[in-house]
């Protein structure tokens, strides 16, 4: 018995899925084929790139070249000065893009629910703190987390 010829060969006989399906992985496969050669085309039209520099403006300048220096130059400075013009329009009077201003001791505490201005400090200064909250998410202890003997504070608001 001779084995018939696979599905590929007739495409008549696939569905209209199977035939998107086919295409679809086609075309991925073609653009991950393309974008592993776009390192290799880009090393020779960088080269490309380099030789025709050598040979017009290096080797051989004549006025042309200059005057291609020269609108190249006059482009990237129009751009420039506009991208900078139009971003100092756009941001002149707001203040989004300033820091933040400081905020007191008296706020940081009261975001905190602390009172005790030891533990204010230990809040603002340690690296590392271990932070004990009740079941109502209120801050309980405090306990700084260093090479030396850990330092703990009990809140007010917590158990002694």
């Amino acid at each position: 018995m001779r084995a018939e010829r696979p599905i590929v060969s007739h495409p008549e006989r696939q569905t209209r899925a199977q035939r998107f399906t086919t295409r679809s992985l086609k075309a991925i496969a073609l653009v991950i084929w393309l974008y592993v050669w776009i390192p290799i085309l880009s090393a020779i039209l960088w080269a490309m790139g380099i030789r025709v520099t050598y040979l017009y403006i290096v080797r051989a300048p004549s006025q042309t070249s200059w005057l291609l220096i020269l609108v190249i130059m006059m482009s990237c400075n129009i751009i420039v000065s506009s991208w900078s013009i139009y971003n100092w329009v756009r941001f002149v009077g707001k203040t989004r893009r300033r820091g933040a201003p400081p905020v007191s001791h008296e706020e940081i505490g009261k975001a905190f629910g602390v009172t005790d201005p030891a533990t204010l400090s230990l809040l603002q200064h340690e690296r590392r703190l271990n932070l004990y909250f009740d079941n109502t998410g209120v801050l309980v202890r405090v306990e700084a987390l260093g090479d030396e003997e850990k330092e703990e504070l009990l809140l007010a608001s917590g158990s002694h």
